[in-house]
Formats: structure tokens, C-alpha cells, sequence
């Protein structure tokens, strides 16, 4: 072995040691060991583990590597115990078999799978295990304990494994025992046999999966801290799992040999940062013949990085050689947890609070006709007493049933099946299968002969080969958001099924039985009906199921269930278009509502990848001998339009009681001898109503003997003529599924938006059963809408404008039209256009007010256009955005951020008595609210700001244990924002109300109030954003719904910008540009060689001053951030003039490019490489804080404790809380802040605003805060430079003076500055102001000095100053 020098490679997330004979890899920041490579072996670790499960200082020339850690309790810290401390190696069990620990105890061990079940027995502990089937089988019959292993510490030196193939030894040598415990006779653990989990975890950071190794039996699923959603009373295979129903092939009916499916074999088949998939198998050969169905079964689990759930889909196969055998059901099942989930939903109008699975065990429950159906005499909740209980009444349609879950409401949270696509379901889509029912249990079913009988049961011969891909099905997790309604989750999921189905097929499954879309077909066509007793002409076949399916009789698709199927439906012309076929050989079926019998297209589809096939036009000639003389019912395939009676009020299920599927409800068989005690039904063509005349279903009659007898019903009626020569022929359709088709609302049948004619005003959001979102208690023009605060500009601003405040409009529109309507999109205009004569009444603006709806959206869309002609007065605009208040008993959650997010009083509570106003109008002390949780704290509207880079969406939850639903406000870009990343707005607030702010002077001040002179034209489009409203039903679970909004929002970013605005003025990729290039840093006293910044913001913003852009408000700015070589790119810019400008964290001042950028449509503009020098005279003498813009990492005080916001309570914003400046003077009581450098610590010694010292007769005073340094020498002829950084300023007046506190004049004065209002706003920052204050040598003395910084202005506690950064330079 050669040795070279020691290297080190830091990378992301890894560190790497590599001294030329070992090279040994870290977690970075965590210290994981996670790879050992030496000696050909490219890990020694296991690396079928974790990388937290496998496991420093390494010297030149050294064959290993050293560790040792060092732990520290500081005083004042609480009190805990230490159990025990080790570390620890998993070496790899494909390689390590032999340990040695002294001379004579060493050996080959066992492996760990020989202490699994089956292979061991364990003893009286879990540690010691017979090994009754290991794979060696010369360790047969032996124990396995890890304690015989042990050693006394005066003995346990060395100890370790040795791999022989290569030959390498892998040993952990101890020098010494001093850092040992118990001293030389205390007898430690060594090495033993490797890991012995039997579990295999999938986490990303979202949830965890934990699956038995190598059953794939989902044992936990732990999600939004719930350690487990899965029952943990039940054994661990009844908890997650595939399962059949298997016969053998001469067994008749429906039933069989139930079998959970566990496999045999694990396999990780991907792991990367992006996903996981797992594969458990379970292979079959002839010893298993009557034991297992004959079928290899691979079972795979997905998990996604950044994913609310996991996907499962499992490969059948049965070879050609192996024997018969019939499938008679295959399905996945979760048993969740009976103490948490207990809302079930399946449909908007099918879902509600379910019994406890023991409400259905005697004495609780009584069974009635079935075992499936019982009568609740006394469930544990009593308001389900009387009611039936029944898992098929919660069946569903395969074409309806793509979601359907629990909900769990404390915590709240969703658990869903979502099921993206039918292909692989039996039956076509009107197939019926079972969803979700008590247990909670819920199923995603693939193959059942429930609803259709043995037809349905695929029976295999001998000598048949077959192999199908059942999924993948996606298990969502979901939860709301600060307190929202879980109820709501059920709309979220919903979303997220319409997500999951847009992306089918998947990209992500690694097998290869799983065809991508591009080895898929399409096939589209249009269908007509000929029916010339209806119509000479053709007829579109609006509505028609047209599928593909395998080969077979007119209409066998509804009984086929060996392979696949696509459906489609036709639109409104009777066009379909049936996408991402699997290659093969087809029929084309259809059936069309309103039209008996089925449609078969007479050649076979060869399906091949990638074709794309038109059939033109195709017929269907319903049958028909003649005209109708009379007909009874609609033909749908349904018995539904029939009259369903009410149940008897002994067995009803009060969800269907006015329902739609009221005849889900038990016994109603039972009603028909009820209604027709002595006589059979009799239906009279013309007089009887067949919706009350005749019922849904011909049963048998009851006698009281308790047999049943056969029915005959009559129908009757009237012939004018009859031609007895002639044929007459009677058309008997029987439904043999019962079919409810959802109803589509008003808009696009997710949401209802009202506008008032012509205002434009949101009066009323219809969605997930909730008839109106917004607050009915308001006046309509108070409830959503857009407004502006404007003043008259020049010398007609009122004395409020100087102040940055103004006259608020409403922008109600006076002219309504409609831009663009089909069944994709309607856009809808709302605009008012000024003229002279409203000079003083309105802004001198035209305004757009836009809404566009798509078809499938769970929300819509909203922009405006504001224009001020050249020739039009001035006039200041200070704010604009939109507004939504909701309704305040249903929206009690609100989230701004992960962390950020809580249940939230009600405006009632900030009304006196019940609050008490602090310092200003919008800070309330709660004293007496409603929920008495909140008392004592205080709610701000501006404790919930946000900067514009991270105000991407933001909203309100209402949860309902049946129905919890979210509103969200989600910003797509930041391009129409005023005043770049760092500007922050106000987002959502008590009210509820909740708003996406495009333009303010929050935080800011006057410099940012938008001044329009005479003669300036301007246009602008704000927007467009996205109203989002997802939903959740079955639980309390704010995370979820929040967790769907926040994936709802990155698919909106990244669909920026837009194509389907129909306005002009709102650009599209294509017309827009893009500039790209390297920004490198040159400061000389930190490195000769320029920088690569990474995480710099780099923007383009309208042409101006180094800096100009945080005040820039009229124009678009567009921003990315650089990577971790410097390089940017920002695309999607609208054409114009623009400055090039960036400020990077670690260094001060700005960076403005010399050239004006001229971006047009289509533009690629490559910049180079650009370098910001920053400012630096000479080398730093000493630096308080961190330029980055920001006080936070300065002391930021805990509030007193009358003044609180329990959501920033331990918070890393903090400085949230109310009435921080308050604090500073119980802090320094007599005494302003004295900063010693080189021994105070900024982080707990430097207060993070300087604020005014309320004196005891209620007034103020300034302060002054002094910065004690020395100097080993001083060039008294020399210049030193004062670098001071602001990260806010209000009101405030700096002077800074050296050495001398009377100093008149000072040595630097800002004069009164910034108008921001940070400090009463709670906030950490707002304009950026930087001075560089020249300092001669001769005010500096060697040794001690002093800087006075003082703060005069006094009139107000919210005046005061926050510091970025301060540094003192010696110039060169």
C-alpha cells in the first residue's frame, strides 16, 4: 500500500477522509459514518441499512481512522441521566462472518437473518435465540446471544471482524480505559451478530413507512405526530397488506382460500435523495401446490422525496407450466388506528362520523339478515344508536371511486386511497366495489366478484400464462393547516386525486411490466347514434362510455377482468380521445346514455407504443324494430330513477336519508310487501308515474311462515290500433348495478364563484358542501374583492398623503364582459374606465379587473390591469391587492408558513370588552375571548407579515370532523410585487380575513408610496394569483390540507408564467426573455482570488441608483439566487430596460452592473462573469453582527409575559412577539447597552434595536449605546473607516461620536430617516441603509476607545434603529 497525504472532500451533505489506504465518508452536519472504503470493498458498512444506521480523524499513512466525541452540560441546564454512550459499526453481512475477540474467543457467526422467525426460536429474552433453521447449517441447534460476547474492560482491547474474500479485517482497538466507566472490571458489549431488524423504514422527512423484512407487510405509518396510523392492537399483519381470495379451479361461487400476501425476498430496487422503491416477493414452485395460488407476486412500495403519502403496485404472474386456479378477489387494506379515525368519506355527499368496530360485537350490535349488515342497540356513541351499520352501503362505482378515506380530527389528519387510473380494475367502470367502512378499514379493490357474481371470478387454465400490474395506488396523507377543518381534507384529497390522475401513467415505477406513457398508444374518434325513430340525422353521443378491453362479445367488457381496460368519455359533440393505452390487441365498446344495448367497433385495435389512432366517425345503431308506443324508466344502466322507499325507521343509516342513494339504505326489500300487502305492483302505461309507481326493484314477498314467494307485476295499457299480422317486439333491460352519477354544480363542479354584476365583487364561493366560504354576515361589497389607497398627487395631496395614508376604493366596476367561455376556461372582465369628470372621486386609473375559471381547478384565478393614460392627473397610489373574509364560524386555522400556523381568535374577541387595544389600534390584548385558550394573548395583524420571497401561499382552514375545507391565496411569482425578495406585506389576519398584497408601504414608508406626475403613462398587470380550496373529510388535519397548498402552490410556480390569461397585456414564455451569468465576489482582505457566492440574490429591476430596486414600486422586478458557484439564471422576464443588481449575505452594500440590459421576446442574454467588489478600505479591526440585511441575529428579548403570542414562544422569529421595545429598559434600567468587542457576544449582549427609554413621567428620551475596543496601535496620521449597516430605520436620528460623548458637532449625523415602522410591526427589518463614516487616527487613541451611538430623536417608543452590521476598517 502506498500512502499519500491525508485529503478532505466537503461536500452538501458528505465529508470524505481519504489518506490513499482508507477512505471513510460522513454525514454532513450530522457525523454519520456512513461508508468505510478499504482494500477493494467500496463500503464495508451495510448498506442494505440507513445511512443513520451504519455507523474522526484520519493520519497520513494510517490503515484506519480515529474518533472520539466530546459531550458537555453547562450549569444551569436541566437535570437528565445518561443511559449509555458507544459507538458503533454495521458492517456488511454479505462480507464480515467471522469475529474475534481474544485468542480463544473467536468464530463464524450466525447471520442476521438466522434470528428472524422461521429460523430461530427466541429464549426467555429477546437477545438469546435458538437457531433451529439458519442458513449455515453447521450453527443448527446452537444459541445466539449478544451478552456471550461481553468483556471485562482490563481485556477489551481489540476485538473486530475479519471478511475473507478479500481478506480484510475490520477492528475497533481502545488504548486506554480512562474514559471507560466502572474501571478495569466492568464488562462491556463487543462485537455480535449484525443488525437483526425485521422491519425495512422508507422516510422523507414527511412520514415513514415501516414495512416487515421480507413480508412487505406495512406495519406503521407514522405521519403528522402520530407515531402510527395503523391499528397497533392488531398483529402486525393486520394492519397494511395485500391480500387474495384464491380456489382451486373446479370450486364454484365466489369464495376461496383467503391469503395475505407476504413475501419472501427484499430488495431495495431504488434509493436516491428523489425516491425509494421497494420490492417484496414472493416466488411459487410445484412444493407449493395446494398451499399458495400459483402465482409469483412482486409487491412494490414508492415513497417520493417531498411526497404526503407512498405508492404501491404489485405484479401478478402465473407461468405457462403451472396449474389451475381462480382469483377470486385481490385488494390492498389499511386497518387504522380505532382511537383516532372516525369520519369516513368517499363522496362529496357520502360521508360522516362512523361507528367504533366494537359497536358491531354483541351486545353492542345485533346482526341482522347478514353478517355484514348489524343494528347498533348500544354503540359507545349514542347518537348512532338505531342506525345499521353495513360495509356495502359504502361501495362504489370503479368510474366514482378514485378517492376515499378517514380523517382523524386530533391531530387532525387524512388518510386517503387514491386509485389514478382503472386500467387495472375488473369490470369497466361500472363495476362496484368496496371503499372504506368501519374498522376504520380502508381497501383499495382490484378484483371482486362483489355486485356481478362468478361471472366476474377470472378462472385460469392450466397452461395459461398470464402476468398483470395491479396500480400503483397512492396511500395520501394529509392534515390542515393551523387549525383549519379537517372536513376540509377531503376537498384536498379530492385535488390531490386529480393530481395523482393528471400524471398517470407514472414516470416513476421502476419495473419494467409498468409502461411509461411513451410506450403507450392513443385512440380517438367520435361517436354518433343512428336512431331514425328519433332523428333522420345523426346524434352525438354526448356522455358515452367508449373503452378498449380485450377481444370478446358485444358488451363483455362489463364481465372481462383478466387484463385491462380504458375508458373515456365522450364530450358533448360525441368526440373521445382514450390516452395512454397499453400495447396489445382490443375491442372498442361503448354504451351510451339515454340508448339501450352496447356498442362493439367490428375490428380488432392493435395498440402499439407511441401510435396515435383516429377512428373518424362510428355508428351506433341502438336496437330498434319500429317506433316506441310507450316506455318506462330512462335507459342509464340503473334502477335509480325509480321510486326508492324510506327504510323502515328500526334499520336506517342517517347519511342516506334524503340522499341521492337513498336506496343504499338496509332492508328496503323488506318495504315492497309493506306497500303492496295483498296485490302485486301493477303499473298503468299513461297514468302511473314510474319515479312512485313503480319500485326499484321486483323482490320476492315475505309470508308469514317466513318463506318468500315470486312476484308478478302487471303493466297495463291502451292500443288505438293493433296489426295482428304484424310483430311487436318489448325491450326488457335489467340494471344489474345500481348507478348515481354526481351531479355537476354550476362552473366547473369543484367550486361556485358569485361576482356581483357589474362591480366584480366576489359575493359567494360554493365548495365542498359549504354554500358559502365567504363571510354572509358582511355586505356583499365586503366579502372578496380587489381595492386600492390613493391620494391626489402634487399639490393636491392631502395632509394624509404626506403621511403615506389615503382614500381606500373598493374598484367596483361599471361594465361586465365576458372574455373567453368554453368548457376548458371562462375569463371574465370587470373594468371602469376614468374620465375628467371624476377628477377627486376615483384614481385617474383603468381598471381590469380579471377571473378565469379552468375546467377540473379546484379554485380560480384573478389579475387586474391598472393603466394611467399620459395625459391624466397625478395622483399617489400607496396599496393595492385583494381581500377575502371569511366566514368566522368556519375558518378558525390559519397558516403562514410550517411553522407559522395556529388556531386563531375570532373578531368578536378583539372588540371591547373582550379586548383590550395596546400602543396602536391593531394590537389587541385578548382579556376576555371567546375560547379561553387565547387569554391573555395578543393578536396583531402584523405579527403574520411576510417577505415577498417567501409569501407564496398562505391561508385559512375551517375544520369539521366530517368535512374540513381549505382557502388559500397563492402567489405563482413576485415578478408584480413592488420592492424586490425582502419587501414585506401583510398575508393573512384575524377576521378571518386573508389577502395577497401587490403593493404597500408597510415596512417601507413614503419612499415607497407610488407618485404618478402629469403626463406619466403607466400599465401594470397584478396577478394573476390562484384562490385554492382543498378539502379533507375524516379528521382534524390542518398539516394536510397546508402540506396540499404547499404542493399546489409549487405546481403554480412552476406553471409561471401562465398561458391560458387571455389579456394582451399578461405576457407568455415565448414573449418574454431571459438573462443568465456568474456573479463572483473580489474582496481582497478576505481572499486574492474572486469568490463564487452561493444563495446571492440576482435580479433585474427598472433602471436606477445602486440600490434603487427596494424602493422601486411602478415597474416588474424579477429575482433568482445564485448556486454554489455563483451561476444564475432568471428567466421569464417581460421585455424592457433594465438594471442588473444583487446584494449577497456576508457582504455589505450592493452590486449594480454598469450596462443597461435590454430584454426582448425570446432573448437569451449570457452576462458573463460579473464581480461586486464590496466596500473595503483596509483590513477589519473588529465587526459586530452579520450582513445580511437583518437584526435577527442579534438578542432579541422574551416578551413580558402579558404581552404574548403563543406561537413565537421558542420561535426563530421571535421578535414577533408584542412590546419587544419595552424590554430594553428593563434591561438596562439605569444604564444603556455597553458592547466590549472581543468579550461581549453580539448573539446575547446586543439588544436588536435601539429604541427610545420611556422615562417614569411617560415620555421619552434617546439613547445612547457605547462600543468599547482597543487598539494595540494607532497611526495617528492614518484614516480608519466605520462601516454601519441599518437594517431598519424610523424616525430616527443616528450621531456617532469617538472617544468623546460631548463631541458638537458629532462625527456623523444621518439626520431624522426612515419612515418603516419596523418596531411597533414586529418586524426584524425593512430598508437598507449603509454608511461609511471616515474616521481620522487622530480621534483614536491606543488601547481603550469608545464609539458613542446615539439614537436622539424621542418623541415615540416604535422610533429606533436596527442594525445589520458595524465594522471598523484600518484604510490603506
Amino acid at each position: 500500500m502506498s500512502a499519500t497525504g491525508v485529503h478532505l472532500h466537503i461536500q452538501d451533505h458528505h465529508v470524505v477522509m481519504d489518506n490513499g489506504i482508507v477512505q471513510v465518508t460522513l454525514s454532513n452536519p450530522d457525523g454519520i459514518v456512513t461508508g468505510i472504503r478499504y482494500n477493494g470493498v467500496d463500503n464495508l458498512l451495510e448498506v442494505l441499512n440507513k445511512e443513520t444506521n451504519r455507523g474522526f480523524i484520519l493520519l497520513r499513512g494510517s490503515s484506519g481512522f480515529y474518533s472520539y466525541g466530546i459531550y458537555e452540560h453547562l450549569n444551569g441546564w436541566p437535570d437528565f441521566d445518561l443511559g449509555e454512550t458507544r459507538i458503533t459499526f454495521k458492517l456488511r453481512k454479505d462480507k464480515f462472518q467471522y469475529m474475534a475477540m481474544a485468542d480463544n474467543r473467536r468464530r463464524v457467526l450466525p447471520y442476521p437473518e438466522d434470528r428472524m422467525p422461521g429460523r430461530c426460536q427466541t429464549l426467555a429474552y429477546p437477545e438469546a435465540v435458538l437457531l433451529v433453521n439458519p442458513k449455515d447449517p453447521q450453527l443448527k441447534g446452537e444459541v445466539d446471544d449478544k451478552y456471550q460476547y461481553s468483556c471485562i474492560n482490563f481485556d477489551n482491547r481489540v476485538h473486530g471482524w475479519i471478511s475473507f474474500n478479500p481478506p480484510v479485517g475490520f477492528w475497533q482497538i481502545t488504548p486506554s480505559d480512562e474514559f471507560r466507566s466502572g474501571g478495569p472490571l466492568k464488562q462491556n458489549l463487543t462485537s455480535h451478530v449484525g443488525p437483526t431488524t425485521l422491519a425495512v423504514v422508507i422516510d422523507n422527512g414527511i412520514l415513514k413507512i415501516t414495512l416487515s423484512n421480507p413480508g412487505g407487510i406495512v406495519t406503521g405509518i407514522q405521519y403528522n405526530d402520530i407515531d402510527n396510523l395503523l391499528e397497533v392492537l392488531n398483529e402486525e399483519s393486520n394492519r397494511g397488506y395485500w391480500d387474495l381470495v384464491w380456489s382451486s379451479p373446479s370450486s364454484t361461487g365466489t369464495g376461496g382460500t383467503f391469503d395475505v400476501i407476504k413475501g419472501t425476498t427484499f430488495k431495495v430496487v431504488v434509493e436516491n435523495e428523489d425516491q425509494v422503491e421497494l420490492s417484496f416477493t414472493r416466488t411459487w414452485d410445484v412444493s407449493l401446490e395446494g398451499k399458495l395460488v400459483p402465482l409469483n407476486i412482486d409487491k412494490r412500495f414508492i415513497m417520493l422525496r417531498g411526497s404526503s403519502g407512498f405508492y404501491s403496485y404489485a405484479i401478478y404472474e402465473h407461468l405457462g407450466e403451472w396449474p389451475a386456479f381462480n382469483l377470486d378477489e385481490t385488494r390492498i387494506a389499511f386497518k387504522l388506528r380505532k382511537d383516532k379515525f372516525h369520519y369516513m368519506a368517499m363522496a362529496d355527499n357520502r360521508q360522516r362520523n362512523m361507528p367504533l368496530p366494537d359497536d358491531r360485537s354483541p351486545p353492542r350490535g345485533k346482526a341482522l339478515a347478514y353478517p355484514e349488515a348489524v343494528l347498533l342497540v348500544n354503540p359507545i356513541e349514542p347518537e348512532l344508536k338505531g342506525e345499521v351499520d353495513d360495509k356495502y352501503q359504502y361501495s362504489c362505482d370503479n368510474k366514482d371511486s378514485q378517492v376515499h378515506g378517514w380523517i382523524c380530527m386530533d391531530p387532525a389528519v387524512g388518510f386517503w386511497l387514491i386509485t389514478p387510473s382503472n386500467e387495472f380494475r375488473s369490470g369497466g367502470p361500472l363495476k362496484q366495489n368496496l371503499t372504506s367502512h368501519v374498522g376504520p378499514t380502508t381497501l383499495a379493490v382490484f378484483l371482486s366478484a362483489h355486485y356481478s357474481g362468478e361471472d366476474l371470478v377470472p378462472k385460469f387454465n392450466a397452461g395459461e400464462a398470464w402476468k398483470k400490474v395491479f396500480g400503483p395506488v397512492f396511500i395520501y396523507l394529509n392534515s390542515p393547516y393551523d387549525g383549519g377543518d379537517p372536513i376540509q381534507l377531503w376537498e384536498d384529497a379530492k385535488l390531490q386525486m386529480l393530481v395523482q390522475v393528471q400524471s398517470w401513467p407514472y414516470s416513476f415505477p421502476e419495473s419494467e411490466d409498468f409502461p411509461k406513457w411513451d410506450q403507450r398508444g392513443n385512440v380517438s374518434g367520435r361517436l354518433l347514434v343512428r336512431e331514425r325513430y328519433i332523428n333522420d340525422d345523426y346524434i352525438s353521443a354526448k356522455g358515452a362510455y367508449v373503452g378498449l378491453a380485450p377481444p370478446g362479445g358485444v358488451g363483455s367488457w362489463q364481465r372481462e377482468c383478466k387484463n385491462y381496460q380504458f375508458w373515456a368519455k365522450a364530450d358533448d359533440d360525441g368526440y373521445f380521445s382514450i390516452s395512454n393505452i397499453r400495447a396489445g390487441d382490443y375491442n372498442v365498446y361503448a354504451w351510451v346514455p339515454g340508448f339501450i344495448g352496447d356498442y362493439k367497433y367490428d375490428v380488432v385495435m392493435n395498440i402499439t407504443e407511441g401510435c396515435e389512432i383516429d377512428l373518424g366517425d362510428l355508428v351506433y345503431e341502438p336496437p330498434r324494430d319500429g317506433p316506441t308506443l310507450w316506455e318506462i324508466g330512462i335507459p342509464d344502466r340503473s334502477a335509480a330513477e325509480f321510486y326508492v322507499p324510506d327504510p323502515n325507521p328500526k334499520y336506517v343509516n342517517k347519511l342516506y336519508v334524503n340522499h341521492p342513494d337513498k336506496f343504499r339504505q338496509y332492508g328496503l326489500w323488506e318495504r315492497y310487501a309493506e306497500l303492496y300487502p295483498d296485490k302485486d305492483l301493477i303499473y298503468t302505461v299513461g297514468v302511473s308515474d314510474y319515479t312512485k309507481d313503480w319500485f326499484f326493484a321486483q323482490v320476492t314477498r315475505k309470508k308469514d311462515d317466513n318463506t318468500y314467494q315470486g312476484t308478478t307485476w302487471q303493466i297495463k295499457f291502451q292500443l288505438a290500433n293493433v296489426n295482428k299480422s304484424s310483430t311487436y317486439k318489448l325491450r326488457v333491460a335489467l340494471a344489474s348495478a345500481t348507478f348515481s352519477e354526481l351531479q355537476v354544480i354550476m362552473d366547473n363542479g369543484i367550486v361556485r364563484v358569485n361576482l356581483s354584476n357589474p362591480e366584480g365583487i366576489v359575493t359567494g364561493i360554493q365548495y365542498n358542501g359549504l354554500d358559502n366560504l365567504l363571510e354572509v354576515l358582511n355586505e356583499e361589497s365586503n366579502r372578496g374583492y380587489w381595492d386600492i389607497v390613493w391620494d391626489q398627487g402634487g399639490e393636491k395631496r392631502t395632509e394624509k398623503g404626506k403621511k403615506g395614508k389615503g382614500t381606500l376604493d373598493r374598484l367596483e366596476a361599471t361594465n361586465f364582459t365576458v372574455i373567453v367561455k368554453n368548457e376548458e376556461q371562462v375569463e371574465l372582465s370587470f373594468t371602469r374606465t376614468w374620465n375628467s369628470s371624476l377628477e377627486g372621486k376615483f384614481a385617474p386609473l383603468n381598471i381590469d379587473k380579471r377571473f378565469i375559471m379552468l375546467a377540473g381547478s379546484s379554485g380560480f384565478y384573478t389579475y387586474a390591469i391598472y393603466e394611467h393614460l399620459k395625459e391624466w392627473p397625478a395622483f399617489d397610489l400607496d396599496n393595492t391587492r385583494i381581500a377575502f373574509k371569511l366566514r368566522k364560524d368556519k375558518f378558525c386555522y390559519m397558516a403562514v408558513a410550517d411553522n407559522r400556523q395556529r388556531f386563531m381568535p375570532l373578531p368578536d374577541d378583539r372588540l371591547p370588552p373582550r379586548g383590550e387595544v395596546l400602543a396602536y389600534p391593531e394590537a389587541v390584548r385578548l382579556v376576555d375571548p371567546l375560547e379561553p385558550e387565547f387569554k391573555g394573548e395578543v393578536d396583531d395583524k402584523y405579527e403574520y407579515a411576510c417577505e415577498s420571497r417567501y409569501n407564496h401561499v398562505h391561508g385559512w382552514i375551517h375544520l369539521d370532523p366530517s368535512n374540513s375545507t381549505g382557502f388559500w391565496l397563492i402567489t405563482p411569482s413576485y415578478e408584480f410585487r413592488s420592492a424586490g425578495p425582502l419587501k414585506q406585506y401583510l398575508t393573512s389576519h384575524v377576521g378571518p380575513t386573508t389577502l395577497s398584497v401587490f403593493h404597500s408601504t408597510h415596512y417601507s414608508g413614503v419612499d415607497l408610496i407610488m407618485k404618478f406626475g402629469p403626463n406619466e403613462p403607466w400599465k401594470k398587470v397584478y396577478g394573476p394569483i390562484f384562490i385554492y380550496l382543498n378539502s379533507l373529510s375524516n379528521g382534524f388535519s390542518p398539516t394536510r390540507l397546508w402540506e396540499d397548498a404547499k404542493q399546489q402552490m409549487v405546481n403554480e410556480v412552476e406553471s409561471w408564467p401562465y398561458t391560458f390569461p387571455a389579456s394582451k397585456d399578461f405576457l407568455s414564455s415565448e414573449q418574454r426573455g431571459k438573462v443568465q451569468g456568474r456573479l463572483l465576489v473580489r474582496d481582497r482582505y478576505i481572499s486574492d482570488a474572486f469568490i463564487p457566492v452561493s444563495g446571492a440574490y440576482v435580479g433585474l429591476a427598472a433602471i436606477g441608483e445602486v440600490g434603487s430596486w427596494q424602493r422601486e414600486c411602478k415597474g416588474y422586478q424579477f429575482w433568482t439566487i445564485t448556486d454554489d458557484k455563483g451561476y444564475f439564471s432568471i428567466i421569464n422576464i417581460r421585455p424592457g430596460d433594465y438594471n442588473l443588481y444583487s446584494w449577497v449575505t456576508g457582504f455589505i452594500g450592493d452590486y449594480q452592473f454598469d450596462s443597461v440590459i435590454n430584454v426582448t421576446s425570446g432573448c437569451d442574454i449570457n452576462v458573463n462573469e460579473l464581480v461586486y467588489e464590496p466596500p473595503r478600505d483596509g483590513p477589519t479591526l473588529w465587526e459586530i453582527g452579520m450582513p445580511d440585511r437583518s437584526a435577527a441575529e442579534f438578542f432579541v428579548p422574551d416578551p413580558n409575559p402579558m404581552y404574548i403570542n403563543r406561537l413565537y414562544v421558542n420561535h426563530p422569529e421571535r421578535f414577533r412577539q408584542y412590546g419587544l421595545w419595552e424590554r430594553y429598559a428593563e434591561l438596562y434600567p439605569k444604564e444603556d447597552l455597553v458592547y466590549n468587542v472581543g468579550i461581549s457576544d453580539y448573539r446575547k449582549d446586543w439588544f436588536f434595536a435601539q429604541v427610545t427609554r420611556k422615562k417614569d413621567n411617560n415620555t421619552y428620551q434617546g439613547t445612547t449605546w457605547k462600543i468599547n475596543f482597543n487598539l494595540d496601535c494607532v497611526n495617528k496620521n492614518g484614516t480608519y473607516t466605520l462601516r454601519v449597516a441599518l437594517a431598519s430605520v424610523h424616525s430616527a436620528e443616528l450621531e456617532i461620536r469617538i472617544n468623546n460623548l460631548e463631541a458638537n458637532p458629532p462625527l456623523f449625523s444621518s439626520g431624522v430617516i426612515g419612515k418603516e415602522n419596523t418596531i411597533a410591526r414586529h418586524g426584524i427589518h425593512g430598508l437598507y441603509w449603509l454608511y461609511s463614516i471616515e474616521v481620522e487616527g487622530n480621534l483614536l487613541v491606543q488601547g481603550n476607545n469608545t464609539i458613542f451611538l446615539t439614537q436622539a430623536t424621542n418623541t415615540s417608543p416604535f422610533i429606533g434603529i436596527l442594525y445589520d452590521y458595524i465594522r471598523l476598517e484600518y484604510k490603506q
